[in-house]
C-alpha cells in the first residue's frame, strides 16, 4: 500500500510539472549541447535546461524539465525549435515531446543510457500537424579528473531531423579545466538538420546553476548555419 501511495504520488508530480511547462511555455532529456549526457534525473529532483540557437538566419529556443522517478529513471517534457526570429518571416510550428530516459550503471566509470523523445507539432503557425521522434542510445565513460566522454547513436524521423539521413552518430566530451570550469563539445552526424557540431564552455555556478555558451559548426552536407549556442541549466531543485 505504500509503494503504491508513493507511486501515485510521483504520478501527480509529473502530472503537475507538464501541467506547469504548457502553461509557462518554458519548460522540457539533459543534453550537453544536443547530445543527451545520460546523466539521470536523481530521485525526486527536478533537473531544468533552457537553450538558445542564435544564428544569422534563425533563432530559436529549446526548453527541458525532467523529473527523477528513482532507479536510474527520469521522465519529462521538452518544448523544442520554438522559434524567436527568422530573416524570411516564416515561422515553424514548435516540437512539444514527452521524454524519458533510463541509465544502467555497468560500472564505477562507465554507464549505458537510451531513451526517447517523442511528441507533435501543434498548428501554432501552419496548419500542418507532424509527429516528431527522436530516440537514442548512448554509452557514457567517466575518467574523473581526465573528463567525461560519450558515444552512441540515433534514430529520428523526418519531422524530427527533416530531409536526409535518420539515423546518425553522436559523441561528446566534457573536460574539467577546473572545479568551476570545463571545455564542453558535442556532434550528431547526418546530413540533416540535426548535423552540427558545438565546441565550448560549461561554468558552475552556486546553488546547482550552469552557464554554458559555445560555436555552432555545420556537420558538411548538412543545411545548418554557423551559429552559437546559449545554455542556462539548473541541476537540481
Amino acid at each position: 500500500m505504500f509503494k503504491l501511495y508513493r507511486f501515485k504520488i510521483k504520478c501527480r508530480i509529473v502530472i503537475g510539472l507538464i501541467a506547469y511547462a504548457i502553461s509557462t511555455t518554458g519548460i522540457a532529456q539533459q543534453n550537453l549541447f544536443n547530445v543527451p549526457s545520460s546523466d539521470i534525473t536523481k530521485e525526486n529532483e527536478v533537473f531544468f535546461q533552457q537553450q538558445f540557437n542564435l544564428a544569422p538566419v534563425t533563432g530559436n529556443g529549446n526548453t527541458t524539465l525532467d523529473y527523477g522517478l528513482g532507479n536510474e529513471l527520469e521522465v519529462g517534457i521538452n518544448i523544442f525549435n520554438l522559434d524567436l526570429y527568422t530573416s524570411n518571416g516564416v515561422y515553424q510550428n514548435p516540437h512539444f515531446l514527452l521524454n524519458f530516459q533510463k541509465g544502467i550503471t555497468i560500472s564505477e566509470n562507465y554507464k549505458i543510457g537510451f531513451g526517447t523523445q517523442t511528441g507533435l507539432t501543434p498548428p501554432l503557425y501552419h496548419s500542418t500537424i507532424l509527429i516528431p521522434s527522436f530516440s537514442y542510445i548512448n554509452n557514457a565513460f567517466d575518467l574523473d579528473r581526465w573528463g567525461k566522454y560519450y558515444l552512441g547513436a540515433y534514430y529520428a524521423n523526418h519531422a524530427y531531423a527533416g530531409p536526409g539521413d535518420s539515423f546518425g552518430m553522436m559523441a561528446g566530451v566534457e573536460y574539467p579545466l577546473s572545479k568551476d570550469m570545463s571545455l564542453m563539445g558535442d556532434i550528431l552526424t547526418g546530413n540533416n538538420n540535426l548535423g552540427v557540431a558545438v565546441l565550448g564552455m560549461v561554468f558552475n555556478l552556486p546553488n546547482a546553476w550552469q552557464l554554458s555558451f559555445g560555436a555552432q559548426l555545420p556537420v558538411p552536407g548538412s543545411p545548418n548555419d554557423y551559429g552559437a549556442v546559449l545554455e542556462i541549466t539548473k541541476l537540481k531543485w
